[in-house]
């Protein structure tokens, strides 16, 4: 197989799941490391699969004030669907004789640095499949960040997205949205500890055993 059949392999396949969103990164891109994975996979698997499901406008606008028990089941039923979704896909590329190691969509494996075994935003970002943007997520140019993602890394040559120019430009919505006051106008500034400790109190009061918001994703509509 050629690298414009793999890649419509891969389209094609991702579609077939009712994937909304898919792109290919190319690895060396990817400055950050991979937690708790010998590094040596990117130097072997170089192409990173990114594909991801939008979440329901319905659920999404619920979120007023914060995160309910509605939104934290709907986050994991796409976390699951994206996770059983990246190994089919795996079984898929290793079925025609490549490698593959799906990765699971919502997973930390480093607690003091909330960190995952990859990053799947920056994947995303390097794909060309959208921008992070203030809200520190990873922001598609229709579905803005009510999206949910995983990533595939593989040796099956494709053909490489690049990073979009795009940006959020005059957007502000997440910025006053932000219960944490967590988003400034450079993303660069994002304040990473006030949007934990924001997490952890959601956790808390609302009695839901996962850190999770979903206001800014609500206000980071894009133009769907």
């Amino acid at each position: 197989m050629n690298i414009d059949k793999n890649t419509e392999f891969i389209t094609t396949y991702l579609g077939s799941k009712d994937m909304d969103v898919c792109g290919v990164a190319d690895l060396s891109l990817y400055d950050k490391e991979l937690v708790a994975v010998d590094d040596s996979v990117k130097d072997r698997l170089t192409f990173a699969i990114s594909f991801g499901l939008v979440l329901s406008k319905g659920i999404i606008e619920t979120l007023t004030d914060g995160p309910t028990l509605l939104y934290l089941h709907h986050y994991r039923q796409l976390n699951y669907r994206l996770d059983m979704t990246g190994y089919l896909l795996s079984r898929e590329i290793e079925r025609k004789g490549f490698r593959a190691i799906p990765f699971a969509a919502s997973q930390v494996v480093d607690w003091q640095n909330q960190r995952a075994h990859i990053s799947h935003k920056k994947v995303g970002e390097i794909a060309g499949v959208g921008w992070i943007g203030r809200n520190n997520l990873l922001v598609h140019p229709v579905f803005g960040a009510r999206v949910r993602y995983n990533t595939v890394l593989t040796d099956m040559p494709l053909k490489t997205g690049r990073p979009l120019t795009e940006n959020c430009g005059r957007c502000r919505a997440c910025i006053g949205a932000c219960p944490a006051g967590a988003i400034r106008e450079e993303r660069e500034d994002f304040d990473h500890q006030g949007c934990y400790l924001m997490l952890n109190k959601f956790k808390k009061e609302r009695n839901l055993g996962h850190h999770i918001c979903g206001i800014c994703i609500n206000a980071c509509e894009g133009e769907r």
